[in-house]
Parts: C-alpha cells; structure tokens; sequence
C-alpha cells in the first residue's frame, strides 16, 4: 500500500484510548499504541507515521508536543537478574514525561524514565536515555544537548 499527501489518514484519539485524551489529539496512520490505560495526553498532540508507545510504566505528554514518524516510547524495560531467564523476570516500570510544545523527530527512541522539559527539540535519529532540560535541542546517540532556545 502506497500512502501518499492524498491519502494518508489524520485520526482522532478515541476518549477511552488512554486514561485522559486531550483536545484534538490525533495520530498519522499506522501506530503501535499499548497499555493506554497508563497513558495521558495532553491538548493537540500528535503522533506521526509509525510511531511505537508502551505506556506500561506511566507516560505523560503534555499540550501541543509531537512525536516524528517512527519514533519508540519505552517505559518498561525487563529485569536483568542473571540468575532466570528474561522470559521468566518481572518487568521495571519508568514513566517518561514529555512537556509541553515539545519536537521529537524522525526515528527517535526514548528509553523508560526519561523526562524532556518544555519547548526541547530532540532531533531525529536520537536515543534519549537521559532527562532534557526545557527550551534545548539535543541530538545523537546519546542524545546530548547542543544549544539553548531561549
């Protein structure tokens, strides 16, 4: 299937896709969108083409942040008790916040635990690890700030 400026889809959050749904809250198509329950979502945000959440350990993205195509959400990740096989672990839950007027570009991953502040800019390609502090963009594997917005 060829999806085309024609005849991609904007699609609107349904109210019980999450445990709060903002206003105007949509997504590009193709998303991969687990345990919403856990999830809440600010006014207008947007998730683009292919974007992966798992919301199994809290998420949080506040009022008009968007999320690039193919972008990752993790915020659970396996016990690694060297003693049992993974399969057999538990799982550890970190929430990830993303503040408010927030870019994530193309492709980004951003691993459980993670806050990234107001305003920041995460530029494509990124795997934030670690917290980004507001009005910032930060880049690269890790992600690292590289300048200030304000």
């Amino acid at each position: 299937m060829m999806i085309t400026a024609q005849s991609k889809s904007v699609i609107p959050f349904r109210p019980n896709d999450a445990k709060r749904v903002g206003k105007e809250c949509y997504y590009l198509d193709l998303i991969i969108w687990l345990n919403g329950e856990f999830a809440e979502l600010g006014d207008f945000v947007g998730f683009n083409y292919g974007v992966y959440v798992n919301a199994f350990g809290g998420f949080f993205i506040d009022d008009y942040s968007m999320i690039g195509p193919y972008s990752m959400i993790h915020t659970a990740n396996h016990e690694t008790d060297p003693s049992k096989p993974l399969q057999q672990q538990g799982w550890m839950k970190q929430p990830v916040t993303i503040g408010k007027w927030v870019w994530v570009g193309a492709a980004v991953m951003i691993l459980p635990g993670v806050t990234i502040g107001d305003g920041a800019i995460v530029g494509a390609g990124s795997v934030v690890a670690k917290d980004i502090p507001p009005w910032t963009v930060a880049v690269g594997n890790p992600c690292k700030v590289v300048k200030k917005r304000k």
